[in-house]
């Protein structure tokens, strides 16, 4: 599966709910999860120092 594809609600259902999913599946829709969850925490901190430095 390409996970980068998956929606997130496609990734929560797997990572958490889906009892006949494989571990590997399951560890890998959580690690998307993050990662996606990473880039838009960065994202977020680049524009709030953006807004400091602009001043």
């Amino acid at each position: 599966m390409n996970w980068r594809k998956a929606t997130k609600q496609q990734l929560r259902e797997i990572a958490f709910n889906d009892d006949r999913a494989s571990m590997s599946d399951k560890a890998a829709a959580e690690a998307e999860l993050m990662r996606r969850q990473n880039k838009r925490q960065a994202k977020l901190g680049r524009l709030s120092e953006r807004r400091l430095f602009a001043k």
